[in-house]
């Protein structure tokens, strides 16, 4: 059971993140993709630049490597707040 939760749970973030990410334009698909892509790849850096620093961390004062599943969170949970200051950032016409 608790292995399926943590799978489960790890999707529904994984979705949270992707959601977070849209940027969409009324009536231009087009637009939204490349905006959306866009927004991915910027903010998708920054996660994984504050991932490797922040597991790097972790791994050098526990002296054992984190799981695959736990650099996951630590990356998508990073990237969904950044996500969502940004979001907030560009409603408010920044």
């Amino acid at each position: 059971m608790k292995k399926w939760w943590s799978a489960f749970s790890l999707v529904l973030l994984a979705l949270a993140y992707l959601v977070a990410s849209v940027r969409y334009f009324p009536g231009r698909p087009d637009q939204t993709l490349i905006a959306t892509g866009r927004e991915l790849l910027a903010v998708g850096a920054l996660a994984a630049g504050g991932t490797l620093l922040l597991v790097s961390f972790l791994q050098r004062s526990s002296g054992e490597r984190l799981p695959w599943d736990r650099v996951a969170r630590i990356f998508l949970t990073g990237g969904l707040c950044l996500e969502v200051f940004l979001a907030l950032h560009h409603a408010m016409g920044g």
